[in-house]
């Protein structure tokens, strides 16, 4: 968008009704700039990308670090995502953190977008595994960094805790086991 088309953009709010007192500013989604605005000015970002583009950077990353998580083993050569109830840390972590639907269904058909490759491991989301795991533990309705305390109280609550803290490694979110 050129100075003349914002002009034109500018007068047509006017036109409509739409008075602005102080700073208006005009938000896009630009990957990689967060918090592009200058103090006390207008923060206008343009970008030119291909805003159909299947998948952004951010859902590759998560992606790749899904599909690590699938295949990652234990010591034992077992899995560590090892039923489809842990589907729950996944989706706490991405709405907690990466801005994943909260709506379970919608979460639900974001992961299969996704088209992940599962290797050996056969635990594909479903709605209903996902839906059911916060029975199995219930008090990891908190903040997924605040799992830690919660990882000795079961085995259910264990698996939970690694499923997330190896997401939220892998994704950047904490750097710290």
């Amino acid at each position: 968008m050129n100075q003349e088309e914002l002009q034109r953009t500018l007068e047509a709010l006017g036109k409509g009704g739409i008075q602005v007192n102080g700073d208006f500013v005009v938000s896009k989604h630009v990957e990689y700039e967060v918090n592009n605005v200058e103090a006390g000015g207008i923060g206008i970002q343009f970008n030119n990308s291909n805003m159909n583009a299947p998948q952004t950077n951010t859902e590759k990353s998560i992606k790749t670090a899904i599909e690590a998580l699938l295949s990652k083993k234990d010591a034992g050569g077992e899995f560590v995502f090892k039923n489809k109830k842990q589907w729950w840390a996944v989706y706490r972590v991405l709405a907690a953190f990466c801005n994943y639907p909260v709506k379970m269904t919608a979460f639900v058909k974001k992961i299969v977008d996704l088209e992940l490759d599962y290797a050996d491991n056969p635990t594909a989301i479903t709605y209903d595994s996902l839906s059911a795991a916060p029975k199995d533990v219930p008090q990891m309705a908190c903040s997924p960094d605040a799992w830690d305390s919660l990882k000795d109280i079961s085995e259910n609550y264990k698996q939970q805790f690694e499923v997330a803290n190896f997401l939220m490694l892998k994704l950047g979110i904490k750097t710290v086991k």
